[in-house]
């Protein structure tokens, strides 16, 4: 599920850089725990860091929390879209 996985991350980037607004530190590759053995596409997403006094502050904004989340949304329907118009 690894190009799938790719490509579910790279719509989640395009949502969060052009709708979000938020740094792209671009989409990674890594043998995580977490996703480890998964039998289907994942991901695992990173909004920001709480260390960082600009981004916690960015990350405890009512408004933004419903931008990030609206983001991860908006990019799984369209790979949604794309995987139910394959078939």
């Amino acid at each position: 599920f690894q190009e799938r996985s790719l490509r579910l991350a790279g719509l989640i980037e395009d949502q969060f850089k052009t709708r979000v607004g938020r740094k792209s530190r671009g989409v990674k590759q890594s043998s995580l725990w977490v996703l480890w053995n998964t039998a289907m596409p994942s991901v695992l997403v990173e909004v920001g860091y709480l260390s960082n006094e600009k981004e916690e502050k960015e990350l405890n904004d009512p408004l933004n929390q419903v931008y990030i989340a609206s983001g991860i949304y908006r990019a799984f329907r369209d790979y949604k879209m794309e995987l139910e118009s394959m078939n």
